[in-house]
């Protein structure tokens, strides 16, 4: 009777245990569905930080390969965000690369990360192979003091279609602050142009007052002189601008690269060439064509 009673009380115990055995694994399986919803409605909301927490909490709760897979890449979709913000393109499109090609990952992040992928991707190519080398001409020619010609390269990528996309606002921001200094430093350098010419007007005057019957008897050689002058002063200027040497070897070398020799020209010649196509509306050396070769030979 009493080794009865003891098997039953035996099989009772055993009973409860497995119940709270099977309690536990379905509170479990529970609290980890709810982790992994609550990480995907954070995905959906772009929030990868806070996905990648809730993608942990459901791996410590139930350590899948999926809670494991989703949680690195809701953590390289959260990287490649802060890296774009910080205009960081090249880190960003390596952690993009790992979320796409993550072994059965999150569809909606892999997808999300595919397409993002694309985006920066063009931006990344038209930052370097379109703005970055006018930006560079700018700067250059700021630096020899060719103001105009710097305010010109910065327009040109100001003018380029997509330079207003939020992806551009960095190099947009320090394009704008050096056409800004290019015009402040050519209203300078016209002003003082302005100055030095009123200077010289004033002392021709004030010898034309002092030497009137001079002026009668050499009227001729003076007025001849006087063209003579103004001719050199602007001999080796375009635009009202002085035309440095570096400028003059960088047209040799695009007017070199179309096929046309110049090592017959002076520098005088280069700089009349520029003249000439300036006629025509090319002002950048980049814009310069065979038609205003042509035209300069004739």
């Amino acid at each position: 009777m009493k080794k009865s009673k003891i098997w039953v009380a035996l099989v009772a115990l055993f009973v409860v245990l497995v119940g709270a055995g099977c309690s536990k694994q379905s509170n479990s399986s529970g609290d980890y569905s709810t982790l992994m919803k609550q990480g995907k409605t954070y995905v959906a909301d772009e929030k990868y930080s806070q996905a990648e927490d809730k993608f942990e909490q459901a791996h410590q709760v139930k350590a899948t390969d999926e809670s494991d897979v989703y949680a690195k890449q809701a953590n390289h979709m959260s990287d490649a965000k802060d890296s774009i913000s910080e205009y960081n393109f090249s880190e960003a499109l390596k952690d993009l690369n790992k979320v796409v090609y993550a072994n059965n990952g999150y569809s909606v992040m892999t997808n999300r990360a595919k397409k993002q992928y694309k985006t920066i991707s063009r931006v990344q190519s038209n930052i370097k192979n379109e703005i970055n080398p006018l930006y560079d001409n700018a700067k250059s020619a700021y630096k020899d003091g060719n103001y105009q010609q710097a305010e010109q390269y910065c327009i040109q990528i100001l003018d380029l279609p997509y330079i207003n996309g939020k992806y551009y606002k960095q190099i947009r921001n320090k394009v704008n602050d050096l056409l800004d200094d290019a015009k402040d430093a050519n209203g300078d350098s016209k002003s003082d142009e302005n100055s030095s010419s009123k200077t010289n007007s004033s002392n021709s005057n004030e010898e034309n007052k002092s030497s009137d019957t001079e002026k009668e008897n050499n009227n001729s050689s003076t007025s001849s002189n006087a063209n003579s002058s103004s001719s050199n002063s602007n001999n080796m200027t375009v635009g009202g601008q002085a035309v440095t040497a570096r400028v003059i070897a960088q047209v040799r070398d695009k007017l070199s690269s179309m096929g046309v020799s110049t090592s017959s020209w002076s520098d005088q010649d280069v700089v009349n060439f520029m003249n000439s196509a300036a006629k025509n509306g090319h002002t950048t050396i980049d814009s310069y064509t065979q038609s205003d070769v042509n035209n300069f030979n004739k």
